[in-house]
């Protein structure tokens, strides 16, 4: 999520806040979700009826629900997750009579545990000890045996014997399911054509088709998807707290308790906005056309550690860096880590959702602090409270009712210490780092939610070495500034240095050097680092990011490809930002222009990646004036050759693959170029 809360949250506010204060005669009459999702889940095979589309695409339902019928459709084109919709007519889209579809059989909730039973055996390594993690439904689940059976089991409550040897990604899970074996899951899931089977959990039903070689789970939706009501009074102190947050605790409170840091954060907020607006104004791109691109050999990267030294504050250290793309690869390991902690779990983030993912791990995370793990967990309060209004784009339990406050829940019945950062000065406590056991670390874009999880492209990077030391170092200065001693405790800290621990670290084999970078108030070092970078590079500059506004980053990317560079920009084709979205679809014009290459992957990427010819920058911070000049971020910069082919290779080029690229440049006319102009430069501000 970026710094912003977008135009659709504001609306949803706004909603919400009128819904407080008109009282609840306004409001519109509420289904009761969650017992229909119990009736689907408790139902049988009887009364269910489904029909499949001639092209087999669309699947339509009829429930009793309430002694009612109900219709519903599903769009079933692929292997995946999907949300049923529910109709307000009188009978589904296809009907009985129509010769263009076909009766599908309903199968019942004791055909799907025999079948997952059965998947598990198949899945499970031969040692009761040895487990496979399967992704299924938009759940994490661990196949492994007992007493000779198998026998699916929530990652979260993974037994802590059980270790985890292989992971079956949900793209490969169909490929199992249908790897004919001829035992029960073949003749239960239907040879002869496509089922439906009633799950009796999360998600409610499960689509089978052998010939087409589709598994697609189906859920009930949280919400009406016909009339949805006005959101309730929860909704509304959620308002109220937000504006508490961002006015009482992030500027009043945290001026008496962080004056230093909360004046230098305002300081370098307004001179930041200053800046970029005096840069937009009157710094000139090229006239010209772009050059061919010129095929010269990289920069030298000697030369370009050296002059990094004189840029970042921490020296160069060492780590074992394993790049973890979309929340299918970190968070299944991030929730092996702390089952598997022995001392403490340390967690910085922006933010800490309260959606149905995010609620199962601070569950996690409350049970391991009661058996004498150290949980300390620090996030943004009004980030937070801004997320929680958002709802995810995958399907959340129907019956899922979400905690109002996530700081209490994390809290109640736990030893779990949680400290929130206030937005104090405009600016925002935007990194992302995790350590446990002082032993393992990770770093990237991904905060605590469904949408990392499940919906966004995104990326964490997971650390041992001596990395890990200068990485918790800054949370506990972090931790110090925002506890009973604020600036001061903060200061107390830092002089406890990393670099001897980091000397002390024991050095992994396959560590390659890397330099961590930072922003805050006092140092722009990400910033620096980058627009040197973009001023030394030969041959290449790709980059991705979903909030690329800052016009100072923009200018050298421009004049990069003006001296024959290759410069490509990956941009999401959606955004969670309203303001971002319309500044990404007013800034392309401009980028091909100059000859710069963007390309539109699908859906939201919150990837925060850049390569300039042979050297890396991955981290926290976007591309926008926040994060390089006023907000806490944490990056790092690494060169190693085969750390830089993995990113090239697993993160840009399959990226450059599945996206579109943007190929007509006409010239905009004079209106839409002074809107565009208009747009940019608000954006900018950001």
């Amino acid at each position: 999520m970026g710094h912003l809360i977008s135009h659709r949250r504001l609306i949803r506010l706004a909603v919400g806040l009128i819904a407080v204060i008109a009282g609840p005669g306004c409001r519109l009459p509420h289904r009761d979700r969650a017992a229909e999702t119990r009736q689907v889940r408790q139902g049988v095979e009887r009364t269910v009826l489904a029909r499949i589309s001639a092209d087999r695409q669309r699947l339509d339902l009829r429930f009793i629900l309430k002694g009612y019928d109900a219709y519903a459709t599903a769009v079933v084109r692929a292997s995946g997750t999907s949300a049923l919709t529910f109709q307000s007519g009188a009978r589904p889209p296809v009907a009985a009579g129509e010769a263009a579809s076909q009766n599908v059989k309903v199968l019942g909730p004791a055909v799907w545990r025999e079948i997952a039973d059965t998947l598990a055996l198949r899945l499970a390594p031969a040692d009761p000890a040895e487990g496979t993690v399967i992704f299924a439904g938009g759940r994490e689940l661990v196949a492994h045996r007992v007493d000779g059976k198998g026998r699916l089991t929530p990652l979260a409550q993974r037994p802590a014997r059980l270790k985890i040897v292989r992971r079956i990604p949900a793209r490969a899970l169909a490929d199992e399911v249908f790897l004919d074996r001829d035992d029960a899951l073949d003749r239960l899931a239907g040879r002869d054509g496509p089922v439906v089977v009633l799950t009796g959990t999360f998600p409610e039903l499960a689509f089978v088709d052998r010939k087409a070689r589709r598994l697609v789970f189906l859920s009930v939706p949280p919400e009406d998807t016909i009339a949805p009501p006005l959101q309730s009074l929860s909704a509304g102190n959620n308002i109220v707290r937000q504006v508490t947050s961002l006015v009482w605790r992030s500027h009043l409170l945290a001026a008496l308790g962080n004056p230093f840091s909360s004046g230098a954060r305002l300081m370098a907020s307004v001179g930041s906005i200053a800046s970029a607006g005096l840069g937009h104004l009157f710094s000139h791109l090229p006239a010209t056309p772009p050059p061919p691109l010129a095929l010269r050999p990289e920069m030298d990267l000697q030369a370009w550690d050296a002059a990094l030294t004189n840029i970042a504050s921490a020296p160069a250290t060492h780590a074992s860096l394993r790049l973890q793309l979309g929340g299918e690869e970190f968070f299944p390991a991030f929730i092996q880590a702390v089952q598997e902690a022995r001392r403490q779990v340390d967690i910085q983030l922006y933010i800490f959702d309260n959606d149905d993912y995010a609620v199962g791990l601070a569950q996690l995370l409350r049970q391991r602090s009661t058996e004498g793990i150290r949980v300390r967990i620090l996030m943004d309060e009004s980030a937070s409270l801004a997320a929680a209004t958002a709802v995810p784009d995958s399907p959340m339990p129907a019956d899922f009712s979400p905690p109002q406050d996530m700081v209490n829940y994390l809290r109640r019945g736990s030893e779990v210490g949680v400290r929130c950062m206030p937005m104090s000065g405009l600016a925002a406590s935007h990194t992302k780092i995790i350590t446990v056991d002082d032993e393992r670390a990770w770093l990237g874009g991904m905060n605590f939610g469904r949408e990392y999880r499940y919906d966004w492209h995104d990326l964490m990077i997971e650390v041992r070495g001596p990395l890990v030391p200068w990485i918790q170092q800054d949370f506990a200065v972090t931790w110090a500034r925002h506890g009973p001693g604020g600036d001061f405790a903060a200061a107390r800290q830092r002089w406890s240095s990393p670099a001897a621990a980091a000397r002390t670290a024991a050095i992994p084999g396959d560590a390659v050097p890397v330099r961590p970078l930072y922003t805050n108030a006092w140092r722009h070092e990400i910033w620096q680092a980058q627009k040197e970078a973009l001023r030394r590079c030969q041959r290449s500059v790709w980059l991705q990011n979903a909030y690329l506004s800052d016009h100072g980053f923009i200018t050298e990317l421009v004049r990069a490809r003006h001296r024959g560079v290759d410069v490509r920009v990956v941009l999401p084709s959606g955004n969670d930002n309203a303001l971002m979205a319309a500044h990404n679809r007013a800034l392309i014009p401009l980028l091909r222009r100059h000859g710069i290459r963007v390309y539109l992957v699908p859906g939201m990427s919150h990837v925060k990646a850049a390569l300039y010819d042979g050297w890396a920058c991955v981290g926290s911070a976007n591309f926008d004036r926040l994060s390089l000049h006023v907000n806490n971020e944490f990056s790092i910069g690494c060169s190693d050759p085969a750390f830089i082919q993995q990113l090239r290779q697993r993160l840009f080029e399959a990226d450059f693959e599945r996206s579109r690229e943007v190929t007509a440049h006409p010239r905009p006319n004079y209106t839409d170029e002074l809107m565009n102009t208009l747009i940019r430069s608000i954006a900018g501000q950001f």
